[in-house]
């Protein structure tokens, strides 16, 4: 082999994280993280309260929650490039109509255009890409890949929001649809499906490392009562992962904060975010899932019940340490779906594993959300929504936890003999 040959299978399948974090900076980041950013704006131009704004996030988990289901199916008929390219594409068209909206009717069908590309460019595509491309350091991949959606809240963020104050908000989604449509035609020119179509191997591609891993893996099919439980617990990720970011900017500008304020936090968040994914992914590699929920799901719990307390505190602060929080703890509601599906399914279901639990989240969001917007309209701010989502992630980690020792430390214990 060539030292042409040797870089580039050294480099390559890092190549493809680079181009999952792009693809997961657009469907997760600008459809879900960075969108609450212009709600301010859309309630102070267009006049709507927070049910309506809520609405948009429910859409677009609905639409989420629709091609997520027929994701597998269709990942067995398009390459996983094509796919990456449509997301792109159908997120700046969606976006496009978003500029243009002056009801709510437009405003909902981008919405929910929004959703079903999100679906479409999930996880569970850069899960699948991670697959094809890595037998080793799967975990690190997939935060790498992960850390899209930080990426959008500290860059996209703070640009949304100074060209909505300066230009304006249609102005801000236009930039945006652009800037989605380049980083399309960059995927498509970056993804291959398989590291054979380049001449490559796996990253860590020897049978033997393969089989390494394989520990992680059970060896027991979960009981009918325990798939229930595990079906709950990802429901009740739901509201956290989905709605309870999506209400940061009302909830923090109805405590007071500027919007540039919020954005500078929200900033700090995806750069926190960014690196608390790395963090994750190595600690998950190194210390293994069970240890790792533990702390980052506390850390996420703490966060919310500070974004709960804000209304009591004065401006300053306390934005930038629950933000803090919520942002080291967020990880396992990311890539934790995915590392569940493979350390508590059959290692054949995962694709479709790793579907259903996106669309269980998107569900438990959906609910989320419009719960969430109702109780603000109700009592002025989101405290009670910050606090159910709290309680709802205690019980998913205890349900968890749970099952990991009744199976996935089982699988561990028997290969170890």
């Amino acid at each position: 082999m060539s030292p042409a040959s040797i870089d580039r299978q050294a480099v390559y399948p890092w190549v493809i994280c680079v181009a999952g974090t792009l693809l997961i900076f657009c469907s997760i980041g600008l459809c879900g993280n960075t969108m609450s950013v212009h709600f301010p704006f859309l309630a102070r131009e267009k006049g709507f309260n927070n049910a309506e704004l809520s609405a948009i996030t429910t859409l677009r988990c609905a639409g989420a929650f629709v091609t997520m289901g027929l994701l597998p199916r269709v990942m067995r008929r398009l390459s996983l490039r094509t796919l990456a390219l449509g997301t792109c594409l159908m997120i700046a068209l969606s976006l496009l109509l978003m500029s243009q909206a002056q009801g709510l009717g437009l405003l909902y069908t981008a919405a929910l255009g929004t959703g079903l590309a999100s679906g479409l460019g999930s996880m569970v595509l850069a899960s699948a890409l991670v697959r094809n491309w890595f037998n080793r350091r799967e975990g690190l991949a997939l935060s790498i890949c992960a850390g899209g959606s930080g990426l959008a809240n500290m860059v996209a963020s703070p640009l949304i929001t100074w060209a909505a104050e300066h230009i304006s908000l249609t102005a801000a989604f236009r930039l945006e649809a652009l800037s989605t449509v380049l980083i399309g035609l960059l995927l498509y020119a970056l993804v291959r499906d398989e590291p054979a179509n380049l001449g490559l191997r796996p990253y860590g591609g020897a049978a033997r490392e393969k089989i390494v891993q394989a520990p992680a893996l059970p060896a027991v099919r979960m009981s009918p009562r325990h798939r229930r439980l595990m079906i709950a617990a990802v429901l009740a990720t739901g509201p956290t992962n989905i709605s309870s970011f999506n209400f940061v900017t009302m909830q923090c500008a109805g405590s007071g904060y500027s919007p540039m304020t919020v954005a500078a936090a929200l900033s700090m968040f995806g750069l926190l975010l960014t690196g608390a994914k790395l963090i994750y992914g190595w600690c998950n590699d190194r210390f293994g899932v069970y240890r790792c929920n533990y702390l980052f799901l506390s850390l996420l719990i703490a966060g919310n019940l500070l974004l709960a307390l804000l209304p009591l505190f004065r401006p300053g602060f306390p934005i930038f340490l629950s933000l803090s929080l919520a942002a080291l703890g967020y990880p396992p509601m990311m890539i934790g779906l995915s590392l569940w599906a493979r350390d508590l399914c059959e290692p054949a279901a995962y694709t479709k594993a790793v579907a259903l639990y996106q669309q269980l989240s998107m569900a438990g969001g959906m609910a989320g959300t419009l719960a969430g917007g109702f109780s603000a309209d109700a009592t002025g701010n989101y405290t009670l929504a910050y606090i159910c989502c709290a309680l709802l992630l205690l019980f998913a980690l205890a349900v968890v936890q749970y099952l990991y020792r009744r199976y996935g430390r089982d699988r561990r214990a028997k290969v170890n003999k």
